[in-house]
């Protein structure tokens, strides 16, 4: 489990997107919480090193505590606060790895750094 695979996953969930956000230009943040939900489920699952930043350190099965978090428990109060963190801990690398995939999947061009001298 890798970055690769987790783009290959994330390309496919942002296809199958496009229907429900007619308008949406690959920013996360526009997500419903569903979606942000199953994209940090994902990143986890699959960037397993960040573990160590993201989880609980009490943990004896982090996988199986994701999978509860993400998948069993969703209508629980408690774990969706814990999921709100995780995403807002998340959010500034998940924003950059949606927008790339958002960009693949639709063969857009992203814009060109503007340098350090724009508007001078």
């Amino acid at each position: 489990m890798s970055l690769i695979n987790f783009e290959a996953v994330l390309d496919q969930m942002v296809d199958e997107l496009h229907p429900e956000y007619r308008n949406w230009d690959g920013d996360v943040m526009e997500l419903n919480d569903t979606h942000k939900d199953s994209i940090c489920y994902h990143f986890l699952l699959n960037m397993k090193t960040w573990w160590d930043d993201i989880l609980p350190p009490v943990l004896i099965n982090p996988e199986d505590f994701l999978h509860e978090l993400y998948t069993n428990s969703a209508s629980q109060s408690i774990s969706a606060v814990i999921r709100d963190d995780i995403y807002l801990s998340l959010e500034l690398t998940l924003r950059d790895l949606v927008q790339d995939s958002y960009d693949r999947v639709n063969q857009t061009k992203p814009e060109p750094f503007a340098g350090y001298d724009r508007g001078q």
